[in-house]
């Protein structure tokens, strides 16, 4: 796939906000407010929410949590389930796969309370008291003696029975006792442990200080915080500091109290760098990243928050009356106003002004859990982790809440097994009626070996001509200076052959059903797959990328074998893209090899200059400079030999001194017009 990457979310920090804020007494099932995930996410009271879901006299939710890029959910009957991002198992459904709906977590079909969810791992309460945990396990964030990941729940070593409430970090985990104590495990490098030390644990420790007194804990990257029985806030680890809260810009291996928070506050959320309280008479407190390392008041008291939930770089609010409000980031629109917009001032989240019972924010996503029993998430969506079905929507973020389809339901514009019959078709040498092109053309040389893709991979013309360039093609030799690439093969297929491959993309490979584009970051660009199909019946662009059900289509196009009853050849065009960049810097930092160990060729084209080869759209993204050149042209020092396809050759400018690289493809019959 020309250009694909796998994309890595590089997280710095990963809010694991929460307020879970629980009893310092043992907390009766269903009715005490629920620990923290990577957001404050209380569950509401019994009388908040349905027995059942409406209409489905099915159970209803209880308790939710947002993770760093999935979210989970818990049912009246102990049931928990999860959606999004699960490349450390974290949805704990036994695989690694993404999934845009919700799956079952495999062995806890009941029995639990309350869900809690770090940056890539999960934890959950259950009736007993005790605790289970699942996904990434970075120096032990599972509890479990290991740092092995695990895709299923493993129970946490000591903490069988006796615990209230957890809140999952980044990469460590805290839990609240019965008895009011608080005991937290894996990644201690700036303290965030409090035990004293700055030693790792993979099974829980004593937090220093923390045997009893405390009501609800909230963990963040590398901070955890504790709300004590009498109303104060205490915090320990921090990387700079200011997640303290006192003032101080130095981590802490033990509790400190914070300035100004010694009585009056009755929630708290800790997000990546940075914490939030609700703190009575002064409203919403923060300290930390964006606010400074004491407590600043960010909400009016006026606003009567009864919860706060913190996320990577915003937060949200929810108000007496059921109303969610939220503040901060808003690049994938996680503040739910309906824009993108950043902002300091807390705006209404849409159509939620009231019925809300509780509030989950995830790093760049965000979850509400209404009293009628419907989850609705809203902000970033590249995983799933909105858990939306809305047909056709695909990865796509939402600036506006959407809500999550915890109901079981068959697979939107899938493939089908059902008989197709005979799909008509132009019949032009022009007439593109089957394509595979992945991305971009990137006729560029810094892009080395075979990621250098030039054209699409696959063209299917009206009157039976197929032009293709994959693997099964000899690589030519190096000629000198000039690196080629693979050619493109040209192959002359019957009607008969023409309708076993239309057949399949329309409906084995699910073409017909398919939706017009799933994913919604860089379209046509690195990652992306275009399908196009254009029959009497059927006229379609796909834009291939995340979560899809095309792959078997894709890897038959990719991989296209006519079979040996064809007669096949390479093939080269009348005209040819030329592709052409300044390569110096990319020699200079070695992205490049040397041209003095590799040979350079003097500019061949007295009547062509550098500055007709120009940029062009590339779908969102202005590409390298390109021309089309004539087979005379192209012919120039051999370039159009073995197919004429040239990854790269340098090229020493006209005035003696810049150093090119350039690039050469055929152009395909459509494009010629």
């Amino acid at each position: 796939m020309r250009g694909s990457q796998s994309r890595v979310a590089t997280l710095a920090m990963v809010g694991v906000l929460v307020a879970g804020c629980a009893s310092a007494t043992s907390p009766t099932p269903g009715t005490t407010p629920s620990p923290s995930g990577l957001v404050a996410s209380p569950t509401p009271p019994a009388s908040a929410a349905p027995a059942s879901s409406p209409g489905s006299g099915g159970p209803s939710i209880i308790a939710i949590a947002a993770g760093a890029s999935h979210s989970c959910a818990v049912t009246s009957d102990g049931r928990v389930r999860c959606w999004g991002g699960n490349g450390a198992g974290q949805l704990g459904d036994g695989t690694t796969s993404d999934s845009s709906t919700p799956v079952d977590v495999i062995g806890l079909a009941s029995g639990i309370t309350a869900i809690s969810a770090g940056g890539s791992h999960m934890c959950a309460l259950t009736t007993a008291g005790g605790v289970t945990c699942w996904g990434g396990n970075d120096f032990g964030g599972l509890g479990d003696g290991t740092e092995i990941p695990s895709s299923t729940p493993l129970h946490v070593v000591g903490l069988a029975s006796g615990v209230t409430a957890i809140s999952a970090g980044l990469i460590h985990t805290c839990a609240l006792t019965s008895h009011g104590g608080v005991k937290c495990w894996g990644y201690n490098g700036f303290g965030g442990l409090g035990h004293g030390t700055r030693a790792e644990s993979r099974i829980p420790v004593d937090v220093s200080g923390l045997t009893s007194g405390v009501q609800a804990i909230a963990a963040g990257n590398e901070h955890a915080c504790a709300l004590t029985t009498s109303g104060g806030v205490k915090c320990w680890g921090s990387r700079t500091g200011a997640e303290l809260g006192n003032g101080s810009t130095t981590h802490s291996t033990i509790p400190v109290d914070v300035t100004g928070l010694a009585s009056g506050v009755t929630a708290i959320a800790a997000g990546p760098e940075f914490t939030c309280a609700v703190a009575g008479d002064d409203g919403v407190v923060c300290w930390g990243r964006e606010y400074g390392s004491t407590p600043v008041a960010v909400i009016d008291p006026a606003r009567r928050l009864s919860a706060v939930a913190a996320g990577g770089s915003h937060a949200c609010g929810l108000e007496g009356a059921g109303g969610v409000i939220c503040w901060g980031a808003n690049y994938h629109g996680q503040l739910g106003d309906g824009s993108t917009t950043e902002t300091d001032e807390p705006v209404d989240v849409s159509g939620l002004v009231t019925g809300v019972a509780a509030i989950a924010a995830g790093y760049d996503h965000t979850c509400a859990l209404t009293v009628d029993d419907r989850v609705l998430c809203w902000g970033d969506n590249w995983y799933g982790q909105l858990g939306d079905q809305t047909p056709c929507r695909g990865m796509s973020s939402s600036a506006v809440p959407v809500e999550v389809d915890l109901a079981p339901r068959s697979a939107i514009g899938g493939p089908t097994d059902a008989p197709i019959g005979r799909v008509e078709y132009a019949t032009g040498s022009t007439d593109v009626i089957l394509r595979l092109d992945s991305g971009p053309d990137l006729g560029v040389g810094e892009l080395e070996g075979e990621f250098f893709q030039p054209g699409p991979e696959f063209t299917l013309y009206g009157d039976g001509t197929v032009l293709f360039r994959n693997d099964r093609a000899e690589r030519p030799p190096v000629d000198g200076p000039i690196v080629r690439a693979r050619p493109f093969t040209l192959a002359h297929l019957t009607d008969e052959q023409i309708q076993v491959l239309l057949q399949f993309a329309v409906g084995e490979g699910g073409l017909a059903e398919a939706c017009h584009q799933y994913e919604s970051r860089d379209t046509d660009g690195f990652g992306s797959v275009v399908i196009t199909v254009r029959s009497d019946a059927l006229a379609k662009r796909v834009n291939v990328g995340g979560l899809n059900p095309l792959g078997a289509l894709v890897e038959r196009l990719a991989e296209y074998d006519p079979g040996p009853s064809v007669s096949t050849r390479t093939w080269t065009g009348d005209r040819y893209w030329g592709n052409l960049f300044e390569a110096s810097s990319a020699i200079e930092i070695g992205l490049l090899p040397d041209p003095d160990e590799i040979g350079i060729f003097q500019w061949p084209w007295p009547s062509i200059t550098p500055a007709e080869f120009v940029g062009r759209d590339e779908g969102g993204w202005i590409g390298n400079p390109r021309r089309v050149m004539s087979s005379a042209e192209a012919a120039v020092l051999g370039l159009s030999n073995y197919g004429g396809v040239v990854q790269r050759v340098y090229l020493l400018g006209p005035d003696g001194v810049t150093i090119y690289s350039f690039s050469l493809w055929p152009m395909l019959p459509d494009e010629m017009g």
